[in-house]
């Protein structure tokens, strides 16, 4: 037997079938002289079908018609003869091949960058800080920044964002921003608004009331649900015109209210650290542009962080738009991180309450916590943390016509 351990396929192998008067000798006589002779099966007495590898066959042929047996071939399979049959589909095969370049060159570009979630913040600008990071249509994908770089630098240079989440889904990334809610003015009951009661915005247990102008309808440790009056805005017997007072509600109810979040922490980060590398550059400053050394050589840092310093000149009061621009250009590495299960869940509380402070306000504070749920899944810890919260329940509601 061969010892090729090359599968039959890749070798190529014919089927055939033999006639003649004395085929059991010559099959004998043929596996005697090592040829691989397969899946043998008789026809009939004078007949038999086997197959025959590609590089025996020659041999195989020659001896048997030496015996007087007939060689009939009826298939031939394996790699070989396939290649055969291509090149005379050479037009098909360049075609082929071409598709699949193409497949593989317009699949490994960026096609699309969407950016979601802004609306205060003007999308131009988030795109225009993402090219300057690399993001942008028509980067290859396998040069796009690190994520977590990215999330990072758009962060800090996005004032109004509390969090940016950069994702790539196929041919496109998708950048999700979450703008810091702003308390609206025209929600606080201390204003003086008119005509006016104070309602619950939520389903709460009273915890305080500080009433300066209106009728208190409920008092502490009463349970009232979102939208129910708390402070009425009339004064005197609802029910007659005449000794009724419209003097519009005024002042703050402290609910106790229940929050649950959900948050999520890497076990491993990456942290900025400035290794101590610097270079400073001074360069004119005329209406709004930046006049640079085109001659000026680049530090050899890897990875830097620029920090500009602006001044202006000055007539009297009048700040010009002309002066000079201190640039310094820091050397800075992305280290790695790795946390505990316990300090993951630490920063995990932190982030929690930070994001639950800002909900709920100057006014609001928080009184316990506890961890519902805790589990480690993927490199990273997932929280569920019940939160017990103070926090300013009333908002006003105009006094309708005919109340």
């Amino acid at each position: 037997m061969s010892s090729n351990i090359l599968p039959s396929n890749f070798k190529g192998k014919i089927e055939c079938i033999c006639e003649g008067e004395h085929l059991t000798s010559l099959i004998n006589q043929a596996v005697q002289q090592g040829m691989e002779l397969e899946n043998i099966e008789w026809l009939d007495g004078h007949r038999l079908r086997l197959e025959v590898p590609l590089s025996e066959f020659l041999a195989f042929y020659r001896f048997a018609r030496k015996s007087g047996s007939r060689v009939r071939i009826v298939k031939k399979e394996g790699l070989p003869f396939f290649l055969k049959r291509l090149k005379r589909r050479k037009f098909f095969v360049a075609g082929a091949v071409l598709f699949f370049v193409l497949i593989l060159f317009f699949t490994s570009l960026v096609w699309n960058v969407k950016v979601e979630g802004t609306e205060k913040i003007p999308v131009q600008h988030v795109q225009a800080l993402l090219k300057k990071e690399g993001v942008y249509p028509g980067q290859w994908k396998m040069r796009l920044p690190d994520r977590e770089e990215v999330q990072y630098r758009l962060l800090s240079q996005l004032p109004q964002a509390s969090w940016v989440g950069v994702r790539i889904e196929g041919t496109r990334v998708v950048v999700t921003v979450v703008e810091k809610k702003e308390k609206d003015p025209a929600g606080e009951p201390n204003r003086d608004a008119g005509p006016v009661h104070l309602v619950a915005t939520k389903n709460a247990l009273i915890y305080d009331l500080k009433v300066e102008r209106g009728n208190p309808l409920v008092e502490v440790n009463d349970v009232v649900k979102e939208g129910q009056i708390l402070v009425s805005g009339i004064y005197g017997d609802l029910n007659n015109s005449k000794s009724k007072k419209i003097v519009g509600a005024k002042g703050k109810v402290w609910g106790e209210v229940w929050y649950e979040s959900s948050v999520e922490i890497p076990l491993e980060r990456k942290r900025k650290v400035y290794t101590g590398h610097r270079e400073k550059h001074v360069y004119p400053y005329l209406f709004s542009h930046v006049v640079k050394n085109p001659f000026h050589r680049k530090p050899p840092y890897s990875s830097t962080e620029v920090m500009d310093h602006f001044h202006f000149l000055k007539l009297g009061r009048w700040e010009l738009p002309v002066g000079w621009v201190e640039q310094e250009e820091l050397e800075m590495e992305w280290m790695k991180e790795r946390l505990s299960v316990d300090e993951a869940v630490q920063e995990g509380l932190v982030h929690a309450k930070e994001d639950l402070l800002k909900k709920i306000g100057p006014d609001g504070r928080i009184l316990g916590q506890k961890v519902l749920q805790k589990r480690q899944e993927n490199g990273k810890v997932y929280l569920k943390v019940h939160f017990d919260v103070i926090e300013n329940i009333a908002k006003i509601q105009p006094i309708l016509q005919g109340e």
